[in-house]
């Protein structure tokens, strides 16, 4: 820790001068960027391909922000990197429009992010016509297979956040930035985000490390 006025001053000029890329933005964390975190008991990314290989269509459940994107993406990168047909689809609540070149051919696997996003038409339509299909929602639906459901869990959080800044060690804080976002994982990280931008003294906490190398 900085605890001398000139050290403390050095650390502000480092921050001021320089910058310091904020450890919370989005192009650390996103989906994809990070590794999913397994909470399911026994289950690894092998039992999951096993698993997704065994039924045309599956699913992955969970609420807002608990990593469901990351592990589809997870998912298709393993496909891909088997050589596979694939092909991802990411809906939200400001695009729910099927691409106009959307094929469905043979062996090719389908990953829709934010199925439930399209309109249940569409939704119906590509559940009949794709010949496998892995998905994300937030609610299961009848007779798919349920591939994995994410549920967000505390000491995740905590990982992750000490993965990005591994100077943060005060759990009540985190704690409480948890329950706020009610375990959205996403919402927790813009708080940590705007802490960082807003507070000076958790920047230089961070910095302190850095500037004794």
């Amino acid at each position: 820790m900085c605890t001398s006025p000139t050290e403390l001053t050095n650390v502000q000029n480092h921050v001021n001068l320089f910058g310091m890329v904020n450890p919370f933005s989005t192009k650390f964390w996103s989906a994809g960027v990070l590794p999913f975190q397994f909470t399911e008991h026994m289950k690894t990314m092998d039992t999951l391909l096993e698993t997704s290989r065994q039924h045309p269509i599956c699913q992955i459940i969970g609420p807002h922000g608990s990593g469901k994107s990351t592990l589809l993406l997870e998912l298709l990168k393993q496909y891909e990197a088997n050589g596979e047909n694939v092909r991802s689809l990411f809906f939200n609540d400001q695009y729910r429009k099927l691409p106009d070149d959307l094929t469905f051919q043979k062996n090719q696997i389908l990953f829709v992010d934010g199925f439930e996003q399209l309109p249940l038409f569409r939704r119906l339509w590509l559940l009949l016509r794709a010949k496998r299909l892995i998905l994300t929602a937030h609610r299961p639906m009848q007779l798919i297979p349920v591939l994995y459901r994410a549920q967000p869990q505390f000491a995740v959080f905590v990982h992750i956040v000490q993965q990005l800044m591994p100077e943060v060690s005060d759990e009540a804080m985190l704690q409480a930035v948890y329950d706020r976002s009610g375990g959205n994982f996403r919402n927790a990280f813009f708080e940590l985000y705007d802490q960082w931008e807003n507070d000076s003294v958790f920047r230089i906490s961070f910095s302190c490390r850095q500037c004794r190398m």
